[in-house]
């Protein structure tokens, strides 16, 4: 009821901006990574739109550094040895951000992107800015012969400790579908994520967990992957959002269908992109069959060759 007559912190802050000399607006972000694209990105948009001039300041861990640079905010500080969910005060702002601060006409310690966006998802699109300099990044994984494919895994979501309910695939789920793919020999497999485990032996599978950085792993998406199957994760919202043109299927698997791009409903600015979503019995992702997978899997390779 307060949002509808007086607006949310950011329609205030929004409305204030525009009607005086401080334009500058500070966001401390130190949440998942694909919540930058689904929630951040409309919020900096929405300031972009109504207030000419504003400049969009992130303070962030450092591991978020490189995922901000697909946004377009101004400027981006991190904060050394902040944990994942870690608060700050205002205080604790200030003395990092310095004379910054005293010009914002707003300073969000804790942004409630979910409320602020409630009712106007489609009002404010996610779209993640790629620049074609980072392409090479890709070079380090082979482009795939005549014939061949690489199909993207991100085999864990790794953010058990945050959510109350399992994001993922059963490990052995995954060594399953790997396995029943053998007979495909174009097929081969490239793994994402930062955990080395568990552990997943297979001759035609480049595990890159914990051997790239976020640029390395989106171009590698980009320029490799005709097919990537994911969890709801930052890998997913971050090849769903990609604002460039290039021919990618996601098999999406859920747990819960509230969250993530599907409750965003924004569609891909990717034309190429298609999206195949299946959601677990029970809403547990590890009821998601293998049957269900590889059958999706196999028409994507149909289409991808």
């Amino acid at each position: 009821m307060a949002d509808s007559v007086a607006g949310t912190a950011l329609d205030r802050a929004v409305r204030r901006a525009a009607a005086g000399p401080r334009r500058d607006f500070l966001f401390f972000w130190n949440r998942g990574l694909g919540d930058i694209a689904l929630g951040l990105v409309p919020a900096f948009a929405r300031v972009r739109r109504d207030v000419p001039g504003a400049r969009v300041i992130v303070v962030t861990r450092p591991e978020l550094k490189e995922p901000f640079a697909l946004t377009d905010a101004d400027s981006v500080v991190t904060i050394a040895g902040l944990a994942r969910g870690e608060r700050v005060t205002l205080a604790d702002l200030r003395a990092i951000a310095g004379p910054e601060l005293d010009r914002c006409a707003a300073v969000f310690e804790d942004p409630d992107v979910n409320r602020w966006l409630r009712g106007r998802r489609h009002e404010f699109p996610p779209l993640l800015r790629w620049d074609p300099a980072w392409d090479p990044l890709a070079d380090r994984v082979a482009p795939a012969a005549a014939g061949e494919v690489y199909v993207g895994a991100h085999v864990s979501a790794e953010t058990r400790q945050y959510y109350s309910y399992a994001k993922d695939w059963e490990s052995d789920s995954w060594r399953r579908l790997m396995t029943s793919f053998d007979d495909a020999p174009g097929v081969h497999w490239i793994l994402f994520g930062q955990s080395t485990e568990p552990r997943f032996a297979h001759p035609k599978a480049i595990d890159l967990r914990g051997q790239t950085s976020y640029l390395e792993m989106a171009a590698i998406i980009k320029n490799r992957c005709r097919v990537l199957i994911a969890p709801d994760s930052g890998v997913l919202v971050t090849a769903f959002y990609l604002d460039a043109r290039f021919p990618l299927d996601v098999i999406s698997l859920w747990s819960d269908p509230r969250q993530g791009v599907l409750l965003q409903g924004c569609p891909s600015p990717n034309p190429m992109l298609r999206h195949i979503p299946l959601l677990g019995r029970d809403e547990q992702a590890a009821n998601i069959t293998l049957d269900d997978v590889a059958s999706e899997l196999r028409a994507s390779l149909v289409r991808a060759t």
